[in-house]
């Protein structure tokens, strides 16, 4: 099995009305070092995400006030923008192909499986490792460059 990302911020955010989904992403993450919050809509998902730095958000294909593409837009937004994975008892091509044409990270079929979510979430977390540090040498080299 993978093991856990190394770093201080292995928190993700669960953003499904159903908390059998919550659950599933605690038993698959909590074990292996995560923190893992739940929120049922989008709004709740943007608020909690403007006061706090999360690199992975979990959400479900449609939620009450919104879907997918509604909170991609406004993670989009974001100076730090986390990772998105996609859930969705429906996870056909169309929609992965869409999904990651968009630029979400990834997409989880539900019923979930531990394993695979472990899998989905590390491999988002790592991508939202490298951003971050390319953007940081991106951002050191203007500053450099600048004096």
């Amino acid at each position: 099995m993978m093991s856990a990302p190394a770093g201080q911020r292995r928190v993700a955010l669960v953003v499904s009305p159903w908390e059998a989904d919550h659950e599933a992403v605690v038993e698959a993450l909590v074990p292996e070092g995560w923190r893992v919050h739940w929120v049922a809509r989008c709004a709740s998902a943007i608020h909690f995400l403007e006061k706090h730095e999360i690199p992975v958000v979990i959400a479900e294909r449609d939620l009450p006030d919104g879907n997918w593409q509604t909170l991609l837009n406004s993670l989009k937004q974001m100076a730090v923008p986390p990772k998105l994975i996609v859930t969705s008892p429906l996870a056909d091509d169309k929609l992965w192909s869409e999904v990651l044409h968009l630029g979400a990270a990834d997409v989880l079929a539900q019923p979930f499986c531990s394993r695979e979510i472990f899998r989905s979430v590390c491999l988002a977390y790592r991508q939202w490792q490298r951003e971050q540090r390319n953007n940081t040498q991106v951002h050191n080299g203007l500053l450099v460059d600048a004096v």
